[in-house]
């Protein structure tokens, strides 16, 4: 039998990255006509899993010390210090960073890339790649402090949420690296819509903390619902343009 902490860190990396893959296969498989090769979607996954979570904390954690906060990520930043600086960075801050280096990440990989429709598709590969591996540390954390109940309910929660956002995001702008590429837009359009779209879900993620004093544990409930409702609409509707989507 596996040591204990081998079989912890088994089931953290099942947790975080299995739900990541199949959310990629289920994306790619409702695509029509030709298809991105495995190789080069696994290694914009990989970009997204370890560059870009790299990048993104250094920037976070400059950026933390130029606001002189002491923190280092975005959701335990709010519920250790939920004041006005941490929420600049999680609404403001955070989802700049993140979108950004992801998007570096398709650009690096463009070369891929040979019509619109990929972009998509590259875009929400860098982004679960990106969500597995921030997954993998925000349960890693409730596993080994809070117990398995935590670690459970929190691996659903942004198996469900935060998952899903990160590609539906990352989408937008790879979307707009593919248009960059093929007919010679600017892809900074796009950047800013996911950037918008990852703002909105940090902001109802964040509305439990924001409200619970003033109207009582429903407001939860209640940002947790609005953002799995965001992320559903997105994921959706990114399957749906993957699917008919002809350009």
């Amino acid at each position: 039998m596996l040591p204990n902490y081998l079989l912890s860190i088994v089931v953290l990396l099942s947790a975080a990255y299995v739900p990541a893959i199949l959310a990629l296969i289920w994306i790619r498989w409702g695509e029509r006509g030709r298809k991105e090769r495995w190789d080069d979607l696994f290694l914009t996954f990989l970009g997204g899993a370890v560059i870009a979570v790299i990048a993104a904390t250094v920037l976070e954690v400059a950026a933390a010390g130029i606001l002189n906060s002491a923190v280092i990520r975005e959701y335990d930043i709010f519920v250790r210090n939920p004041n006005l600086i941490t929420f600049i960075i999680i609404i403001g801050v955070a989802p700049i960073i993140e979108e950004f280096v992801k998007v570096m990440v398709v650009l690096r990989f463009s070369r891929y890339i040979w019509r619109p429709r990929n972009g998509l598709v590259f875009g929400a590969a860098c982004g679960l790649g990106f969500a597995a591996t921030e997954n993998f540390l925000y349960e890693g954390t409730a596993l080994f402090t809070s117990g398995f109940a935590a670690f459970l309910t929190l691996a659903v929660i942004r198996s469900i949420s935060s998952l899903l956002m990160h590609a539906s995001a990352t989408s937008i702008s790879g979307y707009g690296v593919a248009r960059a590429k093929s007919y010679a837009d600017h892809w900074w359009p796009y950047f800013v819509a996911a950037v918008v779209m990852h703002s909105a879900f940090n902001m109802f993620a964040s509305f439990g903390e924001l409200f619970e004093q003033r109207i009582g544990p429903v407001a939860n409930g209640v940002g947790l619902g609005f953002s799995i409702a965001l992320v559903l609409v997105s994921i959706l509707y990114l399957r749906w343009r993957i699917g008919g989507y002809h350009a």
